[in-house]
């Protein structure tokens, strides 16, 4: 497949009103690639889980290290939900509070995971999120997107002010602070971001069958390894995700973000520093 990179003056085209009407950075074109065609038919753009242990994916610990039991984050659940929580819901999931959680950060609410003891996800709580996240080594730079412990999606003040111009009131961001090792906060405020909208546009039998590792229709569960082609022979029915801006797809879960031109082209004239993100087929 040929290798297409987005203008200045093509990327406009998508561009909200109030990014093209102010003065903008040089557009980030290698964060754009390989367009399969030009034109005005829709396009979708998708971004794998940012690898882990660098700028895109920081090791690190929620609400810092504590013991060997775990980190600050699973205490505070577990020392909430053994004083506040109602007898038949701890005797339901005792020692499971984080995983819980944990759920209801990456999946959409009504979800039942497959693990049969894994109730079905319910809104987040106000005390439920983690309140920061210590990194194990310190950053002069951190990607604008980024991945947490266990496939959690942070996002930064800008990204954050992009998805909700272009797709408001369907997200969710909760405020978590960046720490570094010797407890200096990274100056960029960060957002743990929920994903509102779940499409089955997906269309296995269009897609290239090598991007999938796990293939199961019956279930409506397919796993690719996260590599460039892999992300690129995926298909999705444009009849389905329709006017989407953001959203995720049920049957490849958490570690995919799907985007439209629009968002990917504000994202791309913002100059942020970014995971590469891949134009997909659509029909």
């Amino acid at each position: 497949m040929g290798e297409a990179r987005p203008t200045q003056a093509e990327a406009s085209r998508f561009m909200s009103p109030l990014l093209r009407n102010r003065s903008t950075p040089r557009l980030n074109v290698n964060a754009l690639e390989d367009s399969k065609s030009e034109g005005q038919v829709a396009m979708v753009w998708a971004m794998y889980l940012p690898p882990t242990g660098g700028p895109y994916g920081p090791y690190g610990d929620y609400e810092g290290p504590v013991d060997i039991y775990g980190d600050g984050w699973r205490h505070r659940l577990l020392e909430y939900y053994l004083e506040q929580a109602p007898d038949a819901e701890k005797a339901k999931h005792s020692g499971g509070f984080r995983n819980i959680v944990y759920d209801k950060l990456l999946y959409e609410r009504g979800y039942k995971p497959l693990e049969p003891e894994s109730p079905v996800v319910t809104a987040i709580e106000d005390h439920e999120p983690p309140r920061f996240f210590q990194t194990r080594k310190g950053f002069k730079e951190l990607s604008s997107i980024i991945s947490l412990s266990n496939r959690v999606w942070a996002v930064d003040e800008t990204v954050k002010r992009i998805v909700e111009r272009l797709d408001p009131g369907i997200h969710q961001f909760y405020p978590i602070e960046i720490r570094m090792p010797n407890n200096s906060v990274y100056p960029v405020q960060y957002y743990l971001l929920v994903v509102g909208r779940w499409l089955d546009s997906l269309s296995p039998e269009n897609s290239d069958r090598t991007s999938f590792g796990h293939y199961n229709p019956e279930i409506n569960y397919f796993h690719i390894a996260g590599n460039k082609n892999s992300i690129m022979g995926l298909a999705l029915r444009e009849p389905v995700f329709g006017s989407a801006r953001l959203w995720r797809e049920r049957g490849l879960r958490e570690e995919l973000l799907f985007f439209s031109d629009t968002i990917a082209a504000d994202l791309a004239s913002a100059g942020l520093k970014l995971p590469k993100y891949y134009r997909l087929q659509n029909y």
